[in-house]
C-alpha cells in the first residue's frame, strides 16, 4: 500500500497524458506562443500502461485522466481500455474541456468510463472567447447534451473561482438543476509569477455569496476528500448540489490520497510543490517492476505535510498548469 509517512493512504492517481491543448485559457497557458514537449519527451502508450499498472499493484484503485486536453492525444481510448484491462475493477474516470467530447463518448461508455468532469469557466459566449482565446462554447455545450442523453456518466462541471464567476453564479446553478448536474466550484491555483492576490478568490467569498440565495447545507461525500458538498434550496427550481474545492483557503492536505504523473513521465506527489521524481528516466533505462516501486514509495516518504501556498504568492514551479496536470 502507499501510506507516507503521515499515515495518508494514497489510492488515487491522476495522469496527465499531454500537455496540449485545444483552448489557451489565460491562467493555465497564459502565452498564445505555447512550446508543447516534443514527442519523445512524452511517455508513450506502453510507457503509460507499465508506470499505471505499477501504481496499481501498489494499491491505487481510482485514475483520473487528464492534460492539457486528454482527448487530443491520439490513442488516449486505447490507454484507457488497457488501463482498465489492468483491473476491471479500477475506477477510471476523465477530465476534459468538452470540445471533443462528443467523438469520444460511445467508447468511453463502452470501456467503462462513468466519472466525466468537463472544464467550463462560463457560460457567456464573450467571455469564453477572452478566457480561452478560442471559440469552442457552442461544441462544449452540445457535446454536455449528448453525454446527458447517453444517461452512462455521473457528470461534474468544474468551474475555476475567477472574480467574474461571482457574477454568473446564478446562471450556473439555473444551468446545472435543469440538468442534475453537479456544480463544482475551484480555487484558482496561481502557477505563474504575475499571479498573486490579484488572481486569487478565496472560496469564502463563494460561500458569502451563495448564502445570500438561500440556505446551504453541508452534505457528506463518499468518494471525495477534496471538496466541500453543499445543497442549495432553490424555490420552484429544486435542490443545486454544489462542491467547493479550497486548497489553499481551507488546505485539505491532511487527507490527501494523490500522487500525479506528469505527461513527461515525473511523479509529483503535491500538485503545489515544486518536488518531482523523473521516473521517465528510470523506465527508460530498464528499471524493473521492483525498481519502479521503491522509487514510487522512496518518493512517497519525502512528502511533505502539507503545502505553503496561501494565495498571495505563485507556486514555486517551473511549470504551467498545462505541464503539470490539474
Amino acid at each position: 500500500m502507499l501510506i507516507d509517512n503521515f499515515k495518508r493512504e494514497h489510492d488515487y492517481l491522476r495522469v496527465s497524458v499531454t500537455d496540449r491543448c485545444n483552448l489557451r485559457c489565460t491562467y493555465c497557458m497564459p502565452d498564445d506562443a505555447f512550446e508543447a514537449l516534443s514527442h519523445n519527451e512524452v511517455l508513450r502508450n506502453e510507457e503509460f500502461i507499465e508506470l499505471i499498472s505499477a501504481f496499481v499493484s501498489m494499491g491505487v484503485k481510482k485514475i483520473r485522466f487528464t492534460g492539457g486536453e486528454p482527448l487530443v492525444r491520439k490513442g488516449f481510448a486505447d490507454i484507457l481500455r488497457r488501463v482498465k484491462d489492468i483491473d476491471p475493477e479500477l475506477q477510471l474516470a476523465v477530465t476534459t474541456n468538452g470540445v471533443l467530447l462528443g467523438d469520444y463518448l460511445d467508447e468511453f461508455r463502452d470501456i467503462g468510463i462513468k466519472k466525466l468532469n468537463i472544464s467550463l469557466d462560463t457560460l457567456s459566449k464573450e467571455r469564453f472567447m477572452r478566457l480561452t482565446r478560442r471559440d469552442f462554447l457552442p461544441d462544449v455545450l452540445a457535446n454536455i447534451e449528448k453525454a446527458l442523453n447517453y444517461a452512462a456518466f455521473e457528470i461534474k462541471l468544474n468551474v475555476v473561482l475567477l472574480k467574474e464567476t461571482l457574477a454568473e453564479i446564478d446562471a450556473f446553478i439555473d444551468y446545472c438543476l435543469k440538468r442534475d448536474i453537479i456544480l463544482r466550484f475551484i480555487e484558482r491555483m496561481p502557477f505563474q509569477a504575475e499571479d498573486g492576490g490579484d488572481a486569487f478568490i478565496s472560496s469564502d467569498i463563494l460561500l458569502a455569496e451563495l448564502a445570500k440565495r438561500g440556505e446551504l447545507i453541508r452534505m457528506e461525500s463518499k468518494d471525495s476528500t477534496v471538496a466541500l458538498y453543499y445543497d442549495l434550496p432553490v424555490p420552484n427550481k429544486g435542490t443545486a448540489r454544489i462542491g467547493v474545492i479550497p486548497p489553499i483557503s481551507h488546505k485539505f492536505c491532511a487527507a490527501c490520497n494523490r500522487l500525479r504523473i506528469t505527461a513527461n513521465g515525473s511523479l509529483k506527489t503535491c500538485l503545489l510543490s515544486s518536488s518531482e521524481c523523473n521516473i521517465k528516466a528510470v523506465m527508460r533505462a530498464g528499471a524493473t517492476r521492483d525498481e519502479l516501486q521503491n522509487i514510487i514509495t522512496n518518493a512517497l516518504a519525502e512528502k511533505d505535510a502539507g503545502h505553503l501556498l496561501d494565495g498571495r504568492h505563485a507556486v514555486p514551479v517551473n511549470r504551467m498548469m498545462s505541464k503539470i496536470g490539474g
